[in-house]
């Protein structure tokens, strides 16, 4: 599967905007991602272990809600990573 990221979570990645991972599911691609890159596990990961609230998984432009992280992907499936930014 491929992931892209965008803003800040391009400096946990080492500014790579895609990344390859074969993984059976978004919720194991990440496991494997924060694998790959420990300093992405902080900003992805809250203190319980689940994905933020702050950033939208969408796989192949459809956007997951935390309880269908685990749905099955493809090895050509999409999954982008965006994260809200708030401000005034």
């Amino acid at each position: 599967m491929n992931m892209s990221f965008s803003g800040t979570l391009l400096r946990f990645v080492n500014f790579q905007k895609n990344i390859s991972i074969e993984a059976p599911t978004p919720s194991d691609a990440l496991s494997k991602l924060v694998a790959q890159f420990p300093q992405a596990r902080q900003v992805i990961y809250d203190a319980d272990g689940k994905v933020r609230q702050v950033h939208q998984i969408f796989l192949n432009g459809k956007q997951l809600r935390a309880e269908e992280l685990n749905t099955p992907v493809r090895t050509n499936d999409q999954l982008d990573i965006l994260t809200a930014i708030a401000g005034g």
